[in-house]
C-alpha cells in the first residue's frame, strides 16, 4: 500500500471515529445545557462540565475522539494536509446512519444524493493536486495571528445573536479554526519525532481550546448545525493553509476548483438539512431534550 493510500485509509478511519464521538458527545452536551438554569452564561460548557464528565455516553465519545486524533495524526504523517483534512468531510456521512439508527428511521433519498455529491466533489478537488513539502515556518506567526483574531471575533459575534443555532454555528466555526490549526502543527511535529519541537508542545494547546469550543457548539445547538459548520470550516482553512504555508504549492484550474466546491457545498447542504440528522426535534419542529 502506498503512503497516499495508507493516509487516505487512516483519514477515513479517523472520520468514522470523529463522527461517532460527535454523535455521542453532542447529545450529552445538549441535554445537559437544556437542563442548566444558567445556560445563558458566556460558556455554557463551564456550567455542565461536571455533568459531562460523569456521563458514560460523553466519556465514550471522548474515547472515540482520542482514537480519532491518533488515526488523524498518523494520516498526516503519511499524507498531505489538505487531502487528509478534505477526507474528514466524510464524517458527516458517517453521522447519517448513526442519527438514523437513533431515530429508528431509514435514510432518505436526499441523504444518498448528498453523500454522492460530497464524495464526487472531494474526488474532483483532490484531483486538482494538493500542496506538499515542508511548512514555511517563517509564515506561521502571521498565520497564527490571523487565526487567533478570527477565533476571537467569532466568539464575540456569537454573543450578539439570539438564535441558538446561529450561536452554535459561529462557535463551531471558531472550533473549526482550532481544529485546522491543530492539523497544521501536527503535520509539523509528527515528521520530527522523536525530537521535541515547538509544534509538539502546541498540539495540546490548540487541541484543548478546540475541544472546549466544540463542546460549547454542541451544547448551544443541534448536531447538524455544529458538525456541518466544523466540517466546512476545517477543510477550507486547511486547504488555504496548504496553499500559503507549504513549500510546494499547486495551481488548480479555477473552473474545476469552483465546480468541486459547489458540488461539495451542495451535498453538505442536503445532508445538513436532512430530517435524518435533526434528531433533536420533534415532528412539530420544537427542540426537545435528547434521551441517553
Amino acid at each position: 500500500m502506498s503512503s497516499g493510500s495508507l493516509s487516505a485509509a487512516l483519514a477515513l478511519v479517523s472520520s468514522l471515529l470523529f463522527a461517532t464521538s460527535a454523535s455521542l458527545q453532542q447529545s450529552s452536551a445538549r441535554k445537559a445545557a437544556l437542563a442548566d438554569p444558567d445556560a445563558t452564561r458566556f460558556l455554557a460548557v463551564a456550567g455542565i462540565a461536571r455533568t459531562l464528565v460523569t456521563s458514560r455516553r460523553w466519556l465514550a465519545g471522548q474515547v472515540a475522539s482520542v482514537a480519532g486524533f491518533a488515526s488523524h495524526a498518523a494520516a498526516l504523517r503519511y499524507g498531505a494536509l489538505p487531502m487528509v483534512q478534505a477526507l474528514l468531510v466524510v464524517q458527516l456521512l458517517f453521522a447519517l446512519p448513526l442519527a438514523a439508527r437513533r431515530r429508528g428511521r431509514p435514510l432518505l433519498r436526499r441523504d444518498w444524493a448528498g453523500t454522492v455529491a460530497v464524495c464526487c466533489g472531494l474526488a474532483l478537488l483532490i484531483a486538482q493536486g494538493v500542496p506538499h513539502g515542508h511548512v514555511r515556518v517563517a509564515a506561521l506567526p502571521e498565520a497564527g495571528g490571523v487565526i487567533l483574531a478570527a477565533v476571537a471575533l467569532l466568539l464575540i459575534a456569537s454573543r450578539t445573536v439570539r438564535s441558538p443555532q446561529m450561536r452554535s454555528a459561529l462557535t463551531a466555526m471558531a472550533a473549526g479554526c482550532c481544529v485546522s490549526t491543530t492539523a497544521v502543527v501536527t503535520a509539523i511535529a509528527v515528521p520530527a519525532l522523536p525530537h521535541l519541537t515547538w509544534a509538539l508542545l502546541g498540539i495540546p494547546v490548540t487541541t484543548t481550546i478546540g475541544a472546549i469550543l466544540t463542546q460549547e457548539a454542541f451544547a448551544r445547538g443541534s448536531l447538524p448545525t455544529a458538525l456541518t459548520t466544523m466540517t466546512i470550516t476545517d477543510p477550507t482553512l486547511s486547504y488555504l493553509a496548504g496553499m500559503t504555508l507549504f513549500a510546494v504549492g499547486t495551481r488548480p484550474r479555477p473552473v474545476p476548483l469552483l465546480f468541486a466546491g459547489a458540488i461539495v457545498i451542495t451535498g453538505i447542504v442536503l445532508l445538513a438539512n436532512s430530517p435524518t440528522l435533526h434528531d433533536e426535534r420533534d415532528p412539530d419542529g420544537v427542540e426537545v431534550p435528547v434521551h441517553t
